[in-house]
């Protein structure tokens, strides 16, 4: 089987890192994250991720903007740390037998940082700079099995913390999905930490 994954929020935690990083120049870290989704779900020309972080807490900031507090935000947003559980259960997948992709709204320079010392646990890394397209589109799923060079849907999951970012677009696309259920979202087929994903795969 092919285990896709969003990566920002489901293996690593960037809640936490740009939370913090929020609160010490004063922007509401919902309101951010709100305007990040839009900026991503009306985006008509491709931009980099830098930029697309730097639009959405501009929007939020307004006239208190300053070029460092985006500058911080994208070193952020790159340091992201992994949740503990995703670092135990991915090297178990693999010896499992499983192929594992990273399927990510980001770019290259950028997850470089993020992936340090576990890139060596995926089989596949595609970013939206190389797709061209970002979730929540269906198209970034398209896009990125193609450049994957993956056919047959029947064999891949799409595991991610977000319904809206990635199970709602990677389900019309044909594929199966499951929640990793960090920020009390509901769906379907759902598991509490990635400790339990492997069960979950084999009964479903």
């Amino acid at each position: 089987m092919i285990i896709s994954f969003d990566l920002y929020g489901t293996i690593v935690d960037w809640r936490s890192s740009m939370d913090s990083l929020l609160r010490t120049i004063g922007v509401d870290a919902q309101l951010f994250f709100r305007s990040e989704f839009e900026e991503l779900k009306n985006l008509r020309v491709f931009k980099p991720y830098s930029e697309i972080l730097r639009n959405a807490l501009k929007s939020v900031m307004q006239s208190e903007y300053r070029a460092e507090y985006g500058d911080a935000l994208v070193l952020s947003f790159a340091k992201s740390p992994p949740f503990p559980d995703a670092i135990i259960a991915l090297p178990r997948l693999r010896a499992a037998g499983h192929k594992l992709a990273l399927i990510s709204n980001t770019e290259r320079k950028l997850i470089r940082v993020t992936l340090c010392g576990i890139e060596h646990m995926f089989d596949w890394v595609v970013t939206a700079e190389e797709s061209g397209a970002y979730k929540p589109s269906p198209e970034a799923f398209v896009r990125a099995y193609s450049e994957m060079g993956v056919t047959d849907k029947r064999y891949v999951v799409h595991v991610s913390a977000y319904p809206s970012y990635d199970l709602i677009p990677a389900s019309q696309v044909g594929l199966k999905t499951v929640l990793v259920n960090r920020y009390a979202d509901v769906w379907p087929v759902q598991v509490g930490s990635f400790l339990e994903l492997e069960r979950t795969l084999r009964s479903n």
